[in-house]
């Protein structure tokens, strides 16, 4: 990619795969485009950067809009049905990418029972005779997201925390520590340059506990798929 765009955040295959969780080549089959039963099926939705001879480059709502996608593939709903309810939410709310917008995170609930009405994989109905599937399902995906007009605006990456974000103003959107912007990969490497998280925190004169929560951060992603 030759450049990208202040503001909207860049995160490759790879480093978008790790933040939410998920292998890297189903996160660019949704973005690219598949074959399944030799019919080729196009992407889920286009991402706010147009791939080209190097690769896919995602946008920091295309990473929103990949974690609540994923939840949902978790509970083992197919594609096909989640494809008809990108399409459904993309008529209702008038957005590209939905599932990042403000409007989905103010009225999601109504939003989400609208185009899922008469769906009818069987995952799925069970999961809405539970009567609890957008509670279950979407909503802590939308957890620790703060959202502004134009949408999902930043992701605060260690639950219930205000220390470690994902703002794709800073950094193009790499985790940093919010209160410095260093991210959180470099306080990983500073830590094992000086020797302990406490002469860290004096080089870089910032808290210990800080240092702490990008450790732990770095060390959730590495727990998670990056296939």
């Amino acid at each position: 990619m030759d450049s990208v765009d202040y503001g909207i955040g860049a995160y490759t295959a790879l480093e978008a795969a790790r933040m939410v969780g998920m292998s890297q080549s189903t996160l660019r089959r949704w973005l690219l485009g598949y074959e399944h039963d030799s019919k080729p099926e196009p992407a889920l939705w286009h991402p706010q950067y147009e791939p080209d001879e190097d690769g896919v480059l995602l946008g920091f709502r295309d990473l929103v809009e990949a974690r609540i996608v994923y939840a949902l593939r978790k509970q083992r709903i197919g594609l096909p049905t989640i494809r008809k309810c990108i399409e459904r939410a993309r008529e209702i709310v008038g957005d590209e990418r939905p599932f990042s917008t403000k409007a989905f995170r103010t009225d999601g609930k109504t939003i989400f029972l609208e185009i899922t009405r008469d769906l009818d994989e069987p995952e799925f109905i069970d999961l809405r005779k539970s009567q609890g599937v957008f509670k279950r399902v979407v909503e802590p995906s939308l957890q620790d997201l703060d959202f502004g007009p134009g949408g999902a605006e930043r992701w605060w990456l260690l639950h219930g925390k205000k220390t470690v974000v994902a703002d794709p103003t800073r950094s193009f959107g790499q985790p940093i520590l919010a209160e410095c912007g260093i991210s959180t990969a470099r306080m990983v490497e500073a830590v094992a340059a000086e020797g302990s998280v406490e002469q860290a925190a004096r080089v870089y004169e910032i808290k210990p506990r800080l240092i702490r929560d990008a450790i732990a951060y770095e060390a959730s992603i590495g727990n998670r798929k990056a296939a």
